[in-house]
């Protein structure tokens, strides 16, 4: 693949995400491919937020460790594809884990490339940069929507994205509970 076919699949994620989905997730590609692309968007994304913190007006002293950063992304993005195959099973879907991995390193990779053109407007033109935050939001969860409909084959939309908010927090609960221990909050 080179570039205009990776702009192409993009485009074609936000057009017909469900199409999308069943593209990315039957893709003949071996798994050590896979994980590296895992390990590179997550890196990228850690990258981007550091970014965006350091523009913000934070200094490095105020910025967390960037390996705890990496870590929890790393975990973040494997639970998440774990929960939204399991889950979408129990519903009636007809995803797997491999195939569920693949769409959220692919929705990570469009945030990552979303984050890329939000950190130059804040540059650029700082005001922009929040509008541009929201159609980033909006983007991702119809994305994100439509593909773990198609990976499952599931026809609701809205019940969709509410399996998928469901997710997002049992993840988030999930992190909460195991990392807890490991911060410290300054008194």
């Amino acid at each position: 693949m080179n570039g205009s076919d990776w702009v192409a699949l993009a485009q074609e994620a936000l057009r017909d995400p469900r199409r999308s989905a069943q593209r990315i997730a039957g893709w003949p590609v071996p798994d050590q491919a896979v994980w590296l692309a895992y390990v590179l968007v997550a890196a990228l994304s850690v990258l981007g937020l550091f970014g965006a913190m350091l523009l913000s007006g934070l200094g490095a002293a105020d910025l967390p460790q960037p390996v705890m950063v990496l870590g929890m992304q790393l975990g973040s993005m494997l639970l998440l594809a774990a929960v939204l195959a399991q889950a979408g099973r129990m519903f009636g879907g007809a995803g797997n884990f491999a195939g569920a991995l693949r769409i959220i390193i692919w929705i990570q990779a469009l945030m990552v490339m979303l984050q890329a053109v939000q950190l130059v407007a804040m540059v650029v033109l700082p005001p922009l940069a929040g509008l541009l935050s929201l159609v980033s939001v909006l983007l991702i969860a119809w994305v994100a929507t439509g593909m773990v409909a198609g990976l499952h084959g599931f026809k609701s939309l809205p019940l969709t994205f509410l399996g998928i908010i469901i997710a997002m927090l049992v993840v988030g609960f999930v992190l909460s509970l195991v990392l807890a221990p490991f911060i410290s909050i300054p008194q």
